[in-house]
């Protein structure tokens, strides 16, 4: 599948039950979202080695990005998602849902970011960093989280979370 390919497979309408089944695709050049749309999507495994970029797009359908690599930005912001959007074992640099509004579940386990900024965003279900490794900061300022947030066996270099608000079980790294 190309790049092409998929973003018209990805603009198709929105149907319950029925995803974009990309797992392993191999992307050169970056894969832009911004502003659209988007139905349910499975990316595990992904090599989305020009980037992501989905600022403020609206991911309709499930939002998977299980062991996938991201290398160039990864740039999420104002972005909502319907549903959960699972990374766990994603691999990627910077990664930016600054605003973003996810409904679901996030779920970042045993994640290896360069660093994590989610400030001012809106996380209606659980967070999950369990077993991830961050490298630099991961910024939380301002970032409402209505279910849990857990780090157990997690890495990370520093931990921002001035005026954060977690509704549910808390659970920092050690």
């Amino acid at each position: 599948m190309t790049g092409a390919e998929l973003l018209a497979e990805l603009q198709r309408p929105w149907r319950h039950g029925e995803h974009v089944d990309a797992r392993g695709i191999v992307l050169e050049a970056p894969l832009i979202l911004d502003g659209l749309e988007l139905r349910g999507f499975d990316l595990s495994g992904a090599r989305l080695n020009g980037g992501i970029s989905a600022r403020g797009t609206r991911f309709r359908g499930l939002a998977w990005l299980r062991r996938a690599t991201v290398r160039g930005p990864c740039d999420l912001r104002g972005a909502t998602f319907r549903t959960d959007l699972r990374a766990d074992g994603l691999v990627a640099g910077d990664v930016c849902l600054d605003g973003a509004v996810v409904q679901g579940v996030l779920s970042l386990a045993r994640a290896r970011l360069a660093t994590l900024s989610m400030r001012d965003a809106l996380m209606m279900a659980n967070v999950t960093l369990e077993g991830a490794r961050i490298d630099g900061p991961v910024d939380m300022s301002g970032t409402e989280i209505l279910g849990g947030f857990w780090t157990a066996g997690a890495g990370i270099a520093a931990l921002n979370h001035a005026e954060a608000e977690i509704s549910g079980r808390l659970r920092l790294p050690a």
